[in-house]
């Protein structure tokens, strides 16, 4: 009698056992397993998942990883269908397989501080999302552009100024924004595509506003190709007025995204050079990417057209950073673009201890030289 008592029993714990993982009405996973979620109405356990990248309080630019891990309950052949990451609620990206992530531009928002979330959804409708972690992002390319004459060689004799405020979302190409002039009557004005130094094409032609003369507007629908917005963030881009008086320009702007940094330094006869008149001299417009740590320097140079060598030193070490190319038509103009360089090297430039040479054949270690301004300057 107690045999049949203790098998009973045991029997009755077995039913409760089944009853709690779907055993009366549940379906089979696969590889056999006795899956949630039968007929019974049994919840399946809730998947789980991390948030594992970026960090929470950091700030992030450009493009983005976004990462998460994820798990559903496999015991009963439940699997993770998808992970969604949403930025203030909204899903900007979506993973089916592991490892979970994503790529995000974080220039198609505004610079702010943003909720971050990961939401995962398994094979049985069960969803779970993270608690939110806080980033900050520098936001789409909204640049403050200031416009002078200085940045124009030879430098017009003009008292102008420009000041424009513009707008470029990544995702879209789409451009907005107004430049106001001041001290200079305008015939035209433009974005072009040039590093700091370097002229280059018309890329968008802006319109006087009809209400303020010295007030000009970026037309509606204007756009950037992909090839262009990837300019614009190495710092590839200006704004430039030309005038009747100056019909090269009379005011230009770097467009200078978040990360680059751009300046202008002058060159002056080496005192040891003897074969180079006083009035030789020259402007080094210097960008440098502290993102993808390159190096682009345009040189325009008068009095040593003779010149057969140019280079970009770092005085902290003693290395040559860059060797220059000379112009074939602009004998005065010399240029590296996008040259690499390492995050030590960086330091160096924001502390101006990098410099320009250029040589002669007879001033072999150079015939004029300057020290290229550190950023802070």
């Amino acid at each position: 009698m107690r045999d049949t008592i203790r098998f009973l029993l045991s029997a009755g714990v077995m039913t409760v056992i089944l009853a709690a993982c779907g055993g009366y009405g549940g379906s089979s996973g696969s590889g056999g397993g006795i899956t949630c979620g039968g007929g019974y109405g049994n919840a399946c356990p809730a998947p789980t998942a991390t948030l594992t990248a970026p960090a929470a309080n950091t700030t992030v630019s450009g493009t983005v990883t976004l990462s998460a891990t994820a798990s559903a309950a496999s015991m009963f052949g439940v699997t993770v269908t998808k992970v969604d990451f949403l930025i203030n609620g909204s899903v900007v990206g979506t993973a089916t397989t592991s490892p979970y992530s994503v790529m995000w531009n974080s220039k198609s928002v505004a610079a702010g501080t943003y909720s971050l979330t990961a939401k995962v959804t398994d094979s049985a409708g069960g969803t779970y999302t993270t608690p939110a972690i806080m980033i900050t992002t520098t936001g789409m390319a909204a640049a403050a552009v200031v416009m002078t004459a200085a940045q124009i060689f030879p430098m017009p004799m003009s008292q102008g100024m420009g000041m424009g405020g513009l707008t470029i979302k990544f995702e879209s190409g789409a451009v907005r924004g107004t430049v106001k002039l001041a001290g200079v009557n305008a015939t035209a004005l433009s974005i072009n595509e040039g590093f700091a130094g370097a002229t280059g094409p018309v890329l968008i032609r802006l319109a006087p506003s009809a209400r303020d003369a010295s007030e000009w507007q970026v037309p509606a629908g204007a756009l950037l190709t992909a090839e262009q917005l990837t300019g614009l963030s190495q710092g590839r881009l200006y704004l430039i007025a030309t005038s009747a008086a100056y019909p090269r320009g009379e005011v230009r702007g770097q467009i200078v995204p978040a990360g680059i940094s751009v300046t202008f330094s002058t060159m002056t006869p080496v005192r040891e050079a003897q074969s180079v008149s006083a009035g030789a001299g020259g402007v080094i417009a210097a960008t440098v990417d502290k993102n993808a740590l390159t190096l682009s320097v345009h040189v325009n140079s008068t009095g040593v057209d003779d010149a057969d060598a140019a280079r970009v030193a770092s005085a902290a070490t003693g290395r040559t950073l860059a060797v220059l190319s000379k112009d074939p038509v602009d004998m005065g103009h010399w240029s590296v673009e996008l040259a690499p360089i390492g995050a030590a090297e960086v330091s160096h430039f924001e502390a101006g201890r990098w410099n320009v040479s250029i040589a002669t054949p007879v001033e072999t270690s150079g015939a004029l030289r300057g020290a290229i301004s550190s950023p802070a300057h």
